[in-house]
């Protein structure tokens, strides 16, 4: 298998299934060809991009290199099926990541400031409270579990719809929901043409009736809080069209626990599988901000981006042309010798930590210091009570070449 074919299984769900396998093929493409065309099967040939400073010039050059139509790598018969259902690539609603120029900025500016790190302070106590219940959730579960399954995917899950307006009651269906959006090619998942399309327009009609009333509610009866924002957007003074406004409870709630979940659960197993980082933070839980960088680089829970060329260019001795399209390769940046010093090692007091899990340029997370906060707050509560831990079988991951993390991390543990 000469590079290029190598290179293309990154572009399958099935290979992220093994993350060694996956740094493999990343660490010999930033040495031998960090931009490289693929042609993978089933998928649209693309660009790959896997050294950092490329990735950077890529997302800070928004012009040149579009967030629309598509915003990560997927099937084709994905893509046919969106079409179909809904005449664009991404899916249902437009969303954020996939707005580009003033478009996007407009748009983005509705809601910076309530994610900037003053305003996400004030969800301090909201946050604690629930880390600590999961906590408490977790000790009463020893001495065995499944960490991802009964806590990692529900925390982040019940925080962002605590602050959306969402009920518990919710959570187990917008868990499902978004597993299926993010997850849609697992192998526990039918791929089949007509599967597929009515998979497509139910996850569509179960999001719009579970934001739906909150939209409605918070219209008629204003609050301060988030969902009264984005229900009550204006541009210039008109009112964000409904679908877009749908658009953003959904890329806000989905991206807003589902990527968070992974690198909490990813965060856990690293400690795991080094018992002098986990000692070294245990006696020392001053170094949980450097430790929750380490944890985003490690896990890296956002794979890619997918940016299209708005002109022919010349990056990395290649020329892209014009509407071809590269992914950004998040993950890979995360692991580049030549901005992280000794990548492979997992140390909780790494303080030069140049990862890109966030992105950069424009299109940064927004949430990122809520997904900071609440990565620190569980394992602020959580390593003090923590007095043993293993893991008792195999972890299992979720087959998406998009966004990824643990499906499974089976458990022994101790608390007190």
């Amino acid at each position: 298998m000469n590079l290029s074919q190598l290179a293309a299984q990154l572009a399958l769900p099935k290979t992220h299934a093994n993350p060694n396998e996956v740094n493999d093929i990343l660490t010999r493409l930033r040495a031998e060809e960090p931009v490289i065309r693929i042609d993978p099967d089933g998928v649209r040939p693309l660009w790959l991009i896997t050294r950092s400073e490329d990735i950077k010039h890529i997302e800070t050059h928004p012009d040149d290199f579009l967030a629309a139509p598509r915003t990560g790598i997927q099937l084709e018969i994905h893509e046919q099926k969106n079409i179909e259902l809904f005449g664009r690539v991404q899916g249902s609603m437009p969303t954020l990541v996939e707005m580009d120029g003033e478009h996007h900025r407009s748009r983005r500016l509705l809601t910076q400031g309530w994610f900037g790190p003053s305003q996400i302070k004030s969800q301090t106590e909201l946050v604690n409270e629930i880390a600590e219940s999961f906590v408490n959730r977790m000790a009463t579960l020893q001495p065995t579990c499944d960490f991802v399954t009964d806590i990692a995917v529900y925390y982040p899950l019940r925080v962002i719809n605590a602050i959306i307006g969402l009920p518990e009651k919710d959570d187990d269906t917008f868990l499902r929901l978004t597993q299926q959006m993010f997850g849609a090619a697992d192998e526990g998942i039918s791929n089949s043409n007509e599967q597929i399309r009515e998979r497509l327009g139910r996850i569509y009609m179960d999001f719009h009736a579970i934001f739906a009333p909150i939209i409605e509610d918070r219209r008629n009866n204003p609050k301060d809080d988030l969902a009264t924002i984005l229900a009550n957007a204006e541009i210039n003074g008109e009112k964000l069209p409904d679908e877009e406004v749908l658009g953003y409870f959904l890329i806000i709630a989905t991206a807003g626990h589902d990527t968070t979940s992974a690198t909490t659960a990813g965060a856990l197993q690293a400690l795991i599988e080094h018992p002098e980082q986990l000692k070294k933070l245990k006696e020392n839980l001053d170094l949980i901000p450097n430790a929750v960088e380490e944890f985003l680089r490690w896990v890296a829970p956002v794979k890619n981006f997918v940016r299209t060329a708005s002109r022919d260019i010349e990056l990395g001795g290649k020329t892209i042309q014009k509407g071809e399209d590269l992914a950004v390769m998040f993950a890979s940046a995360g692991r580049d010798e030549g901005v992280i010093e000794n990548p492979f090692e997992f140390r909780v007091d790494r303080e030069k930590n140049a990862h890109l899990s966030f992105g950069t340029g424009p299109h940064l997370c927004l949430g990122m210091h809520l997904a900071r906060m609440e990565v620190a707050a569980f394992f602020q509560i959580l390593l003090p009570r923590l007095d043993e831990v293993e893991i008792v079988g195999s972890p299992a991951y979720v087959e998406s070449a998009f966004v990824t993390g643990l499906k499974s991390l089976p458990i022994r543990f101790k608390m007190n």
